[in-house]
């Protein structure tokens, strides 16, 4: 009896580890999460996930290449598109994608591509823009590159990819309530409308995303 209870518990155990290796199939260790890299793997994230994954399905030789101010302003393109150039030389325009990195830093697909400024629990990037200015001629038209008052901040979830404009709402409804006492800091502080990227900043060193 006790042998055939012994060979029970083994095959019951047996059991529970295959469907426990079910259940996490798919799942990144922490090595492969993005936060955890040394450095991010250079090429092009088709998804969300492919980032957070530090996985990108694309690579070669990647080329961004930036339209001029009249394209921005009168065909309301992006400021910028990413080529790959093949083995033969040839340029192909990518189309559907989140994101690339160059092996050092990470660029954000979002009216053109922009640079993760921290990689985090949020994520910060800057939206950049054009605007055109009229001048003395009301038939000609000068461009001014410089980043116009609209330009604004945003922040992406690294654990579930949601994007906010870094607003004083979302911090105050969203973001910081999963850290009371940085919140009631938020909360009380009089100069909180200039300071919205230091708490983003003070969140990340504080709290450490994990999968």
């Amino acid at each position: 009896m006790c042998r055939r209870a012994f060979l029970l518990v083994c095959s019951l155990f047996i059991s529970l580890s295959c469907i426990h290796a079910q259940d996490t199939a798919g799942i990144p260790s922490g090595d492969d999460f993005i936060f955890s890299s040394t450095h991010p793997k250079r090429g092009i994230y088709k998804t969300f996930k492919e980032f957070q994954q530090n996985a990108p399905s694309e690579s070669g030789n990647i080329v961004v290449k930036n339209r001029s101010s009249a394209a921005q302003i009168y065909l309301l393109a992006n400021r910028n598109e990413l080529h790959v150039v093949d083995s033969t030389g040839q340029e192909h325009k990518v189309k559907d994608y989140w994101g690339f990195s160059d092996g050092t830093n990470v660029y954000i697909r979002d009216n053109g591509l922009n640079k993760l400024e921290e990689i985090g629990y949020y994520c910060l990037y800057e939206i950049h823009a054009i605007t055109a200015t009229p001048v003395a001629n009301p038939a000609s038209v000068t461009f001014n590159a410089a980043p116009p008052p609209s330009v604004k901040k945003k922040v992406i979830n690294i654990l579930t990819g949601q994007i906010y404009d870094l607003t004083l709402y979302n911090l105050r409804k969203y973001i910081l309530p999963q850290d009371q006492t940085l919140l009631d800091t938020f909360i009380t502080d009089a100069k909180k409308r200039d300071r919205m990227e230091y708490y983003i900043r003070w969140f990340n060193e504080r709290n450490t995303p994990v999968l």
